[in-house]
């Protein structure tokens, strides 16, 4: 019984093997096709040639390092595209330069190989991505794709569609779409509608439609292979109904061959180096950075798909070093051997086979492959890509994304692949500028009620305060302040210095990670509004680096600008300001009044005078004692868990000290500093017990009175979340 289901496993694998080998072969020439077809028509073998050996290559070594995983290599289809462009640039400028040579030239004029130079523009991009990948999976920089909004990706991967589409189209019928010019598009047309053109593209449009609604609908694995089989039965079905010959056949170009060559591979890579015009290959750098561009794109989103079909996650990083390890342009495509139940690993080795025997016998085969069939496949690619972005995600995208999408595919289509990704790099920054501005980075808040100091002032101080919150502007700053919200902040700064300039302007930058040129401008205008108006900037929790930043447009410590470490010392500086002003009088402590004590505590107080820098309360001592502070100033700090003591709160003559602690019962949560020299009326716990026993009315009060103060700051604090959590 084992026997038989190993034997059963192996022909499994076998088949999937096969299967998939005979896929890749078709792709291969395919992509060969788009590449050569249009730069050297006559050299198109030796180009399927170095495709299958990349074919063979990329499964055998992907099977080795991914196979266990369900991953099948493939040779990638979007970078192809662009690299076809790049061929057919390259052999015009190679054949331009041959020519002015020839001309101006008196003496011998080397003649250069265009086809070893194209060959030595594939071999850059190879060796370029190979490096690119290495470099992104050794560091770990898979996710730097994320960069790249999505839907900018997505009209470039739906241009590499249009350039799969029009090469399917030329393959078979030798007629180039082009959009670049009226005359150029009604030719095309013209051209395209001709008996001769026409019954050559229409079927292999219709071959590429029925293979993507076949896809499409039926989803399953053995779909492609069985339509391909479908298709070359079709095509002899035709040849023998119409009583053509093969040799009819390739004279009418309906076939991929004749070849110049029985043999499809030859080291042409090694050739190239010395036999490539290298100055026409280095004069298209911006095609091949583009081609690098847009085939690192395609390989994550590759990964991505795999990981969906597979049902696992994947490493990308190690997806990418194997790639660039293999040296050449491969994405990820499984599905057919994990949803055939075998082995991925032989089943790629076995299908590694297939595209190395058509380099070693099979050039009269090969050559045999019709063309309508390959340019029926790149038909099927491209609108696979095309219908995804186009149709696919109209409902998915927001309409301003989609419409990005149109855009580029729009370029791409009227100019080149080039000047689309231009634009698209351009969009990626306008749509980044509009979604950004779209988060509210900037936050106007009130001062008084809700946004105060931690100084815990008397009730005379607080009241003042609390009538004066138009005199003070305070702005919070979140992220990255650009030119797309430093308008905004402007715009509120202005806004409100026409109207009712405030006393004092703050602007808080804690959680601003770094500033550009045109914030610091902004800064710049607002500080001369500030000057213009009277009123103080004040900056607080600024960076180094942002300091830095202001610094060099300007903007320093002066009479108009102010730098406080956080925004509790700003809005410090904003509440003395505005007290000095109004000239705000504080009743001095008098007796048994003090802060609103209760009469007749004083027998129960023990005055203590404390020196600047004594620690009153220590963080962690038990909770036996209340202080009311007579005189001075407190500081209330705690150590935080990186060891740095942050202030919670300044306290003022009249302030209550330690009853949380006292009624809790748990140990002090902070530290209570003397920041001057201070005279504080201390209540100790004993006393408290003996008042509660020998005159219960005025410990009674003592209790009012202590939870009216609590129930004070408990007010002013919920205000204070509600206005953090708006």
């Amino acid at each position: 019984m084992s026997e038989e289901r190993r034997s059963q496993g192996g022909l499994a694998q076998l088949a999937a093997g096969l299967i998939i080998g005979a896929v890749e072969v078709v792709l291969a020439v395919a992509f060969a096709a788009l590449v050569f077809a249009g730069a050297t028509p006559s050299r198109l073998g030796d180009g399927i040639g170095l495709y299958l050996v990349a074919a063979a290559l990329t499964l055998g070594f992907l099977a080795w390092r991914a196979g266990e995983r369900g991953v099948v290599g493939s040779v990638q289809d979007a970078a192809t595209a662009v690299l076809s462009i790049l061929a057919l640039s390259t052999a015009t400028k190679a054949i331009n330069i041959m020519r002015i040579c020839q001309t101006a030239s008196v003496g011998r004029c080397e003649t250069p190989d265009v086809f070893l130079t194209v060959v030595a523009a594939t071999l850059v991009v190879t060796l370029s991505c190979g490096v690119i990948f290495l470099v992104l999976g050794t560091f770990r920089l898979g996710n730097l794709v994320r960069f790249i909004p999505y839907p900018v990706v997505g009209g470039f991967l739906a241009g590499t569609g249009w350039l799969l589409f029009k090469g399917g189209i030329y393959i078979a019928s030798g007629v180039e779409l082009t959009f670049r010019t009226l005359r150029g598009l009604r030719v095309g047309f013209e051209l395209l509608v001709s008996p001769v053109t026409l019954k050559r593209w229409v079927p292999a449009l219709a071959f590429g439609l029925i293979l993507y609604l076949a896809v499409r609908l039926v989803k399953k694995p053995l779909v492609i292979p069985i339509v391909l089989g479908i298709g070359l039965v079709l095509f002899a079905i035709g040849m023998l109904a119409t009583g053509s010959s093969i040799d009819a056949a390739k004279d009418g170009r309906w076939l991929l061959g004749p070849f110049e060559s029985v043999r499809l591979w030859q080291p042409w890579t090694l050739r190239a180096i010395t036999g490539a015009d290298w100055s026409a290959v280095l004069s298209q750098w911006a095609g091949i950075a583009t081609a690098v561009f847009v085939a690192t794109i395609a390989i994550l989103f590759n990964v991505s798909g795999t990981e969906v079909v597979l049902h696992r996650d994947l490493d990308t990083n190690r997806e990418l070093r194997d790639a660039g390890v293999l040296n050449v342009v491969s994405g990820a495509l499984g599905g057919i051997a994990e949803r055939m139940s075998v082995d991925a690993r032989m089943a790629g080795l076995l299908a590694a086979a297939v595209p190395l025997a058509g380099v070693i016998f099979g050039a009269s085969v090969i050559e045999l492959i019709p063309r309508m069939i390959v340019g029926g496949v790149l038909v099927f690619l491209g609108l696979a890509f095309m219908v995804e972005w186009v149709w696919d995600k109209r409902k998915v995208l927001p309409p301003l994304e989609y419409g990005v999408v149109l855009v580029i595919l729009a370029v791409i289509i009227g100019r080149a692949y080039l000047p689309g990704v231009v634009v698209g790099l351009v969009l990626a920054v306008v749509l980044f500028a509009v979604n950004y501005g779209r988060i509210e980075l900037v936050r106007e808040v009130s001062f008084g009620e809700t946004y105060h100091s931690n100084v815990d002032r008397p009730p005379a101080e607080r009241a003042a305060l609390r009538t004066m919150g138009e005199r003070v502007q305070i702005l919070l700053v979140n992220g990255f302040l650009f030119f797309g919200s430093a308008n905004g902040l402007l715009e509120l700064i202005r806004k409100r210095a026409e109207t009712d300039p405030p006393r004092f302007l703050v602007v808080d930058l804690r959680r601003v990670s770094g500033i550009d040129s045109s914030a610091v401008v902004a800064f710049v205008k607002a500080m001369h509004l500030a000057e213009a108006s009277g009123s103080e900037l004040v900056f607080t929790g600024t960076s180094e680096a942002v300091r830095r930043q202001l610094a060099r447009g300007g903007i320093v410590a002066s009479e108009v600008v102010r730098f406080e470490p956080d925004l509790d010392r700003g809005l410090q500086r904003c509440e003395e300001g505005l007290l000095r002003d109004e000239a705000v009088e504080v009743p001095e402590p008098d007796g048994d009044a003090l802060a609103g004590m209760p009469s007749g505590l004083r027998a129960h107080l023990e005055l203590v005078e404390l020196p600047d820098g004594t620690v009153l309360i220590h963080q962690g001592e038990s909770p036996d004692d209340v202080y009311v502070l007579a005189s001075g100033r407190l500081r209330v700090e705690t150590v935080t868990e990186r060891g740095t003591r942050m202030r919670l709160r300044t306290l003022r003559p009249g302030v209550v000290v330690g009853e949380v602690a006292m009624y809790s019962g748990v140990p002090r949560t902070a530290d209570v500093v003397a920041e001057t020299p201070s005279v504080v009326l201390k209540l100790s716990k004993d006393s408290i017990e003996r008042m509660e026993a020998e005159d219960p009315e005025l410990a009674a009060a003592l209790h009012r009175w202590l939870a009216t103060t609590l129930a004070g700051r408990l007010g002013e604090s919920l205000k204070a979340f509600d206005a953090l959590f708006d």
